[in-house]
């Protein structure tokens, strides 16, 4: 198995981090590595660290131990706003949206930002394009529209921040198989695209493994497959890990 040590021009480099709240140790010497424009998976049962993972690299759960470099730069213990400025953006498990706003004054309010405003327009466009229902449905309240699109609502936001790491956080959670095929293509389209990296944190294993060009299996806080897709589709490789 690959020890998930990065190369000298990873995006972003995890190296023996340690993390968790208060008493409690979740996560215990992860490292992991995402190439800039890569499309890394990480997969494993509920409880295992994968939320607590992409909360520490965003900055919102604090560093016990070990390294995050975000293009070199040690960025452990740094403040999420920062992270999200240089271009780290997570959408997190829950939708991530301002219910009582229109879809359009979610998207303008993340987006118009004064560090954002250049390229806003382009911005939307590429939003409007990947996810026409949210040019469609502009004056809806976010809160009143289903679970699969305020999903794409949310994506839509992150896009609307400039990523250059996208983390997604259980993209398909509550969907219908449809939907998540939708979902997932959308978030191909945005790498493939855009060259955007991403780090897609997910429990529905067929759905990570179809994505990604590379994956990780986590298990009780730590990493215990690193290396391609292809070997995990093997049910009998696969419980291995789990």
């Amino acid at each position: 198995m690959a020890k998930g040590i990065g190369s000298d021009m990873a995006l972003l480099d995890v190296a023996g981090l340690t993390a968790g709240y208060h008493k409690i140790t979740v996560l215990r010497g992860v490292s992991l590595h995402v190439e800039p424009g890569e499309f890394v998976s990480v997969i494993g049962h509920n409880g295992a660290g994968k939320t607590t993972l992409v909360g520490t690299i965003l900055g919102i759960v604090p560093v016990r131990d070990g390294q995050v470099r975000f293009e070199g730069r040690n960025i452990a213990g740094r403040a999420a706003a920062a992270n999200v400025a240089e271009g780290v953006v997570l959408v997190p498990q829950d939708r991530a949206v301002f219910p009582n706003l229109t879809v359009a004054d979610n998207l303008e309010l993340v987006g118009n930002r004064s560090a954002l405003q250049d390229g806003y327009a382009g911005r939307l466009a590429e939003v409007h394009e990947l996810f026409p229902i949210l040019k469609e449905r502009g004056r809806q309240h976010a809160g009143t529209m289903s679970g699969g699109q305020q999903r794409m609502l949310a994506i839509g936001i992150a896009l609307m921040q400039s990523p250059r790491l996208l983390m997604l956080d259980e993209p398909s959670l509550g969907l219908a198989p449809l939907l998540v095929q939708q979902v997932m293509e959308r978030i191909r389209e945005i790498n493939r695209r855009r060259g955007v990296a991403v780090l897609l944190i997910e429990q529905n294993v067929r759905a990570a493994l179809n994505a990604c060009t590379r994956a990780y299996v986590m298990k009780l806080g730590q990493m215990v497959y690193d290396g391609p897709p292809a070997p995990l589709h093997d049910r009998t490789v696969l419980l291995k890990y789990f």
